[in-house]
């Protein structure tokens, strides 16, 4: 019957990650609005229009935009609430976090036509944009008698001996009793959880970390009409992830004749995450007339290395007896190519009074290629041709001067669904906010809501959970221009 293994092969890692890697491509491909308050308050919507920092990672034809250099930083607190529904039992969980989103420097070197011709100007920027927040608590809970994540490791077992089983899942159980072999044949399994006993199930995740890019712009405007830009980014990402599925068992309904009858266990797995890339974006600004503008960018897919360390550990608690049992740590690194994008935009502006902005975006999930010199993902890669498909991003923004030192702004987001045939996982943001100006200096700020509708599936054989979060976002920016 058990005999306890030491964790001393590496050999089924693989399984642990082919399971799980087309997801976390998708995760560290998105962005979502973040940047300065001027930016994020008229919508992300600043493709055309230049001058402002946030937009360089949009469209680096804004960086020559500028006719003065400036300097700015922002601060952001966030207020994220996400709501589940499990077997009808609703829960809310709230996690607050505040940063700081960016930190720009744009020099403008302005030249006399005289001397330089018609390309007027050569302008530089340094600094970094936040580009997606990964901080999110999640908790799922529900009292339920239809299925169990035991009888997941038990069917994932079948087949295999118990020195073959997968080192951070069903190897677990083994050891701690939660499934166990049939007397006389070591890769046939059972499990003391009846599936269908009554239990009150729960999951509980804490997510947190960024995605941040740190940038280099150049950019030059010919005769003040055509204006063109480069930025190259280097991104950077810190993940991390603990989660927990614990299952407490009611009136000792499973196995009532063992002597050691189960009375609950619980599943912790943890995730660390990091990794550093580079991409390129090329834009252009036309002034086609003095009020109406059209821009148009390409980003490059972003070449990341990512490196992964990972770990589980299950307890399972009998009448009797307690065990324990752990992963140790798993070391993975892998390559990361995320989709092309392309943007359009168009803004017009009204007597320098009002100013009102469009930019679609346009790229192709399904694109995304993971690689890895020890492992072959081609698995993970037909995952993401399968799952994954084509989006688009659209964003909407709108600024009044309502006096010649304050401004009133308000924008909408829209980003599309990356799943094909599921149009209901798009993610909707609405802002609005102000700006004052007094001479050189400028303080913005921006209130931000972004919501989103998403399912999570515990494991094979759980229905999906239905999770809505919706995130409050309040950014100043400070900064001058000298």
């Amino acid at each position: 019957m058990k005999k306890y293994f030491l964790l001393i092969s590496s050999v089924l890692i693989s399984q642990f990650i082919n399971g799980q890697y087309h997801v976390d491509a998708l995760r560290f491909s998105k962005e979502t609005l973040n940047g300065t308050a001027r930016f994020m308050s008229m919508g992300g919507a600043f493709g055309s229009l230049g001058g402002n920092p946030s937009s360089l990672n949009f469209n680096p034809a804004g960086v020559s935009v500028y006719t003065s250099s400036e300097f700015s930083f922002s601060f952001d607190f966030s207020d994220i609430e996400t709501s589940t529904k499990f077997h009808n039992t609703n829960v809310l969980s709230v996690d607050s976090k505040n940063s700081i989103p960016n930190l720009n420097y744009i020099s403008a070197n302005i030249f006399d036509p005289n001397e330089f011709g018609d390309w007027n100007r050569l302008n530089f920027a340094i600094g970094y944009n936040k580009l997606d927040d990964y901080n999110e608590t999640t908790y799922i809970l529900a009292n339920q008698n239809e299925h169990s994540l035991a009888s997941n490791f038990l069917n994932n077992a079948q087949g295999y001996y118990p020195e073959n089983l997968n080192l951070f899942n069903e190897l677990l159980a083994f050891n701690t009793y939660l499934i166990d072999t049939i007397s006389g044949n070591n890769s046939t399994y059972f499990s003391y959880v009846d599936p269908l006993s009554e239990k009150n199930q729960s999951y509980y995740s804490i997510k947190s970390g960024q995605k941040n890019e740190f940038y280099l712009s150049f950019g030059s405007a010919y005769k003040d009409k055509l204006f063109m830009g480069m930025t190259i980014g280097f991104p950077w990402i810190q993940f991390n992830q603990f989660s927990n599925i614990s299952e407490y068992f009611i009136n000792d309904s499973v196995d009532s004749t063992n002597s050691n009858n189960i009375e609950s266990f619980s599943y912790n797995s943890n995730l660390w995450v990091s990794g550093s890339g580079i991409n390129l974006k090329l834009g252009l600004i036309y002034q086609i007339d003095e009020n109406l503008r059209y821009g148009f960018a390409i980003h490059t897919p972003t070449a990341f290395q990512i490196q992964e360390e990972f770990s589980s550990r299950l307890i399972t608690s009998f009448q009797n007896n307690i065990f324990e049992s752990e992963s140790g740590l798993g070391f993975f690194d892998y390559d990361l190519s995320t989709p092309f994008k392309i943007l359009n935009s168009v803004s017009y502006i009204f007597d320098k009074k009002a100013i009102l902005s469009i930019d679609y975006e346009y790229l192709d999930y399904s694109s995304l290629n993971l690689n890895s010199d020890f492992y072959n993902l081609s698995e993970s890669n037909q995952d993401i041709a399968y799952y994954y498909s084509v989006a688009s991003n659209i964003r909407i923004g709108g600024e009044f001067r309502i006096h010649p030192q304050f401004s009133l702004r308000g924008g909408y987001a829209y980003y599309g669904s990356p799943f094909l045939g599921m149009n209901e996982r798009n993610i909707e943001v609405f802002s609005f906010g102000g700006g004052l100006r007094i001479n050189q200096y400028f303080l913005d700020f921006a209130v931000v809501n972004s919501f989103n509708e998403d399912v999570l599936s515990l494991y094979n054989s759980a229905p999906n959970s239905s999770i809505t979060t919706s995130k409050n976002q309040i950014t100043w920016t400070a900064g001058f221009k000298f």
